[in-house]
């Protein structure tokens, strides 16, 4: 079956008693002309594709062309993994694109985007915390083909990398903000006065990741750099990492993926697919990541194959670099 998405365009999604597997669509950027006098011609072609897995249906993405008031051309990818409900993640998924363009006020430098990022997170943190207790992760990209430069930022562990074509080395653009892998983090809860602990089974014994107990009969959070999250007070702290590099000429591959990708394999495994499907349409990259986790959730035990343990999202886009289709199709 086929539903239609909001550009016109088609996505492909199988419909079952497990959930919805959604493998995108291989297309360049539906266009959103804002604030421009007149239409820009792409000097670049950038391809994007996606393929998820939905378990609880907190996980949300999108991608689009903007154009700003200075004739800056900008490619944007976000995936937001909610947690305690997906009223988060989706009013993210909803409102993030429209408050970059007010925040970017026209101007489309370095500079400005980054004042924008921290701008939008700051309001989209506020909007969260009136409209439920619910949370979420945001990771999302700017690619600026004019300027041959990528702005990331980031709030949790969805994260993010940009992958040369030439096969040099691959650069993670996200910082990770879980308090069992964040020293930072960690640190700055404590100075709070959060107290920080691993959550006990049936058995007493500790387990799992190290989570944040708030006090109150609130549960434990394993992370408290998010979007929204009333439940844990002044403890969550919604200022963005943000980092801008220059764009490698040979082009790159950007991939944005949901913790349920990341649980399950390790980076260099995900890297290791997104560079052998290079010349494969991006979609079908995307959907060899999310099938890979899938597969390695139930590596060890048959119960419930197929059933995702946790939402999966996988949001791939390709910049061809100055070489375009000629590098394409050494």
């Amino acid at each position: 079956p086929y539903r239609s998405r909001p550009n016109g365009h088609s996505r492909r999604v199988f419909m079952g008693s497990l959930g919805v597997i959604d493998t995108g669509v291989i297309d360049t950027f539906g266009a959103e002309i804002v604030d421009a006098s007149e239409p820009l011609e792409p000097s670049f072609e950038i391809q994007t594709g996606s393929a998820q897995i939905v378990l609880k249906g907190e996980d949300a993405y999108g991608s689009r062309k903007l154009v700003l008031e200075s004739s800056d051309e900008l490619h944007v990818t976000f995936v937001c993994d909610g947690h305690g409900g997906a009223a988060a993640a989706q009013l993210c998924a909803d409102k993030l694109l429209p408050i970059l363009i007010e925040e970017a006020r026209g101007d489309g430098s370095t500079a400005s985007l980054q004042r924008a990022a921290t701008r939008a997170c700051a309001r989209l943190h506020a909007e969260a915390r009136a409209a439920s207790t619910a949370g979420s992760t945001l990771t999302c990209i700017i690619v600026h083909p004019g300027r041959r430069e990528v702005t990331a930022f980031n709030l949790g562990d969805s994260a993010a990398w940009m992958v040369p074509r030439d096969g040099s080395a691959a650069t993670l653009l996200a910082e990770d903000h879980r308090l069992d892998t964040s020293e930072a983090e960690r640190e700055r809860v404590i100075a709070l006065g959060g107290r920080l602990a691993h959550a006990r089974g049936l058995s007493g014994e500790p387990g799992g990741p190290l989570r944040l107990w708030p006090g109150g009969g609130v549960g434990g959070a394993a992370q408290a750099r998010v979007l929204g999250d009333s439940r844990l007070g002044d403890f969550v702290d919604a200022t963005p990492a943000v980092t801008s590099l220059k764009l490698p000429r040979c082009g790159a591959d950007f991939l944005v993926c949901s913790d349920g990708v990341w649980d399950a394999l390790p980076a260099e495994a995900v890297l290791a697919t997104v560079r052998g499907m290079m010349r494969s349409p991006v979609t079908l990259a995307a959907s060899a990541i999310v099938e890979s986790a899938l597969n390695q959730r139930h590596a060890y035990d048959c119960d419930g194959y197929r059933r995702p343990r946790d939402d999966t999202t996988a949001r791939c886009s390709r910049d061809l670099g100055r070489y375009g289709e000629i590098w394409y199709r050494r």
